[in-house]
């Protein structure tokens, strides 16, 4: 499906359960220069973000997301400094069930950080492990 930049999407989550999504221009190449960016296509985005939710990796108004192929967690963005990120963050900010996303960059930003249940969702689905987890939740660099 082709996406637009700061258009309202409506994704199919499972049957008759949607949700909205904004793929926001400000988190582009072309956008905001001191936020992360996505260097992924739309698709690969929108489907980051379609596996937080049905994954249940939300808590409160916000979600967090990887892209996984084979097991292995994959470059989705980078930061200001042009830091390669694997992490995604997804926001509800006006509580309306219409989110955006971004790269994560849980080492400058701790709001960036997964809360421990997704962390160790994700080590009980072997995406990273304990010490990986645990260098994470303390805003420490690691490999993923």
């Amino acid at each position: 499906m082709p996406y637009t930049t700061d258009t309202e999407i409506e994704i199919e989550l499972e049957e008759e359960l949607t949700t909205t999504y904004i793929i926001s221009s400000q988190h582009r190449a072309t956008g905001n220069p001191n936020k992360t960016v996505w260097t992924v296509d739309f698709d690969d985005e929108v489907g980051c973000f379609k596996l937080s939710k049905t994954s249940e990796w939300i808590e409160d108004n916000y979600g967090w997301g990887i892209k996984i192929i084979n097991s292995i967690v994959q470059y989705i963005g980078h930061n200001f400094e042009n830091e390669r990120l694997k992490l995604a963050k997804f926001v509800d900010g006006n509580e309306n069930d219409i989110w955006h996303g971004y790269p994560a960059d849980y080492l400058r930003r701790s709001q960036d950080r997964p809360p421990t249940f997704v962390l160790k969702n994700w080590v009980e689905l072997g995406y990273l492990t304990k010490a990986k987890m645990n260098k994470i939740r303390r805003g420490q660099s690691c490999s993923l």
